[in-house]
């Protein structure tokens, strides 16, 4: 019979004790056991993503005053200082004339003035609500983006929760595959067993070992995506605490009904709505004419080395009341708000559309979740009879009342039962989670 060469058993044991290594760190590694609210709340505070959609809202809100609206006057300071030097020949009808060359010419002026529009149709009201929509808008976007990734950070966290009792399972299944390879050289000592048992036992026990070596990778992998969103060190391990725990009382109308009410996307397209309802309101204040009222106060000063005056000054004050109506241009305006009517439209037609789309995901994604929550029932009722399947086939080989290969069928029913149960009841927390993120109650949870 052939036996595994030194350079094989050099790397099994290579990869085990890497494994190894990966299962059960040093005290000196950074380890962090983290419960999913205090990732959450890492993320609500450190995620780049959702730091820039929170200095948009702020950019929203500095834009939101009654001056960005048209509602404040305007007041203008203006000043100035000329000097000209020039050759002039002047002549008279009385017969007199005036020379001069290089003569200079002095001025200076100063003036402050306010002009404050009073009536533009109404307009200005409508860009002031204008920039309180895009403010509300802003804040939704934040919403959604938040509500996305606690959604996100949700299933990565609990996929890490898998996939460590799945690596529990594999180094479980090598354990017992490590037993076997001891029972199988033991019996082969006393001259009760076999090479080919032997064999048999050492391949299956390293299948196992790659096992435990490529969900450890996964585990890392997983950790990365995880430590992206909370702004972290992306080495840094995360060792999960909370217990996954299926709910069984989400009811269709109850989520149906928040998701028309608090769903992210349904409250940002009624926004734009608005927003399309009220640039109609902006355009119609074209209509009618635009009343101001203006005042000024000028201080001016000349002085000249030639001509009538050799100096003069100036300073009062002006003001009056403006009125500038557009009587025709071009039917710019008429056409313009024609089609912001055409949008409007299109924007309640879009929010039906999406609200249509939200119920059919809320549906789909209830649908989901029910059988997802019925198969895992299953596949746990699975996993506890392939469990004591596996303690009695132990005892078996013990006693030689069973075959190595019928051994090896058994243990792999017990992993294939416990790796279907574990996606079964992540996939049942998968669909739950989008639910309440559909239902706009993700951050409820």
């Amino acid at each position: 019979m052939l036996k595994p060469s030194r350079p094989q058993l050099g790397r099994y044991y290579l990869l085990l004790s890497l494994a190894l290594a990966l299962l059960f760190p040093t005290p000196s590694a950074a380890q962090t056991e983290m419960g999913l609210e205090e990732l959450i709340t890492l993320a609500l505070e450190q995620n780049y993503q959702i730091k820039i959609f929170r200095n948009a809202e702020r950019v929203a809100d500095n834009a939101n005053t009654i001056g960005n609206a048209g509602m404040l006057p305007t007041v203008v300071l203006n000043a100035e200082q000329r000097r000209a030097i020039n050759n002039s020949r002047q002549q008279f009808f009385t017969g007199d004339s005036q020379q001069a060359n290089n003569a200079s010419r002095n001025s200076s002026s100063i003036g402050v003035e306010a002009n404050w529009i009073i009536f533009d149709g109404l307009a200005m009201f409508a860009r002031r609500e204008r920039l309180e929509q895009l403010a509300v808008l802003s804040r939704a976007d934040t919403r959604f983006l938040v509500e996305q990734t606690v959604a996100d950070l949700a299933q990565a966290y609990y996929q890490l929760q898998r996939e460590t009792e799945l690596l529990k399972a594999f180094q479980q299944s090598l354990d017992v595959s490590q037993e076997r390879v001891r029972f199988a050289e033991q019996t082969l000592a006393i001259g009760t067993g076999n090479e080919l048992d032997l064999q048999l036992a050492r391949v299956d026990r390293n299948t196992d070992s790659s096992l435990v070596v490529n969900q450890s990778i996964l585990i890392g992998e997983v950790t990365l995506a995880i430590n992206r969103l909370l702004n972290r060190d992306l080495t840094a391990e995360i060792i999960p605490t909370d217990s996954l725990r299926l709910s069984t009382n989400l009811r269709l109308p109850e989520l149906l009904e928040s998701a028309q009410s608090n769903n992210a996307g349904v409250k940002q397209q009624r926004l734009a709505e608005m927003l399309a309802q009220t640039e109609i309101d902006i355009l119609n204040g074209t209509r009618y004419p635009e009343v101001s009222l203006f005042g000024r106060y000028d201080y001016g000063r000349q002085v000249n080395e030639i001509g009538f005056l050799a100096s003069s000054r100036t300073f009062g004050p002006e003001y009056g009341i403006r009125v500038r109506f557009n009587l025709f241009a071009g039917n710019r305006d008429k056409i313009a708000r024609e089609n912001a009517v055409i949008l409007a439209e299109s924007e309640q037609l879009r929010t039906s559309d999406v609200q249509l789309q939200v119920a059919q995901a809320v549906r789909a994604a209830h649908l989901r979740w029910s059988r997802s929550l019925e198969l895992a029932r299953l596949e746990q009722a699975s996993l506890e009879a392939a469990r004591a399947a596996l303690e009695i086939a132990q005892r078996q080989l013990e006693l030689s009342a069973i075959t190595s290969l019928d051994f090896r069928i058994i243990q792999l029913n017990a992993l294939n039962a416990e790796t279907r149960f574990l996606e079964a009841r992540f996939t049942a927390k998968n669909q739950e989670i989008e639910l309440l993120r559909l239902s706009g109650k993700v951050l409820e949870g």
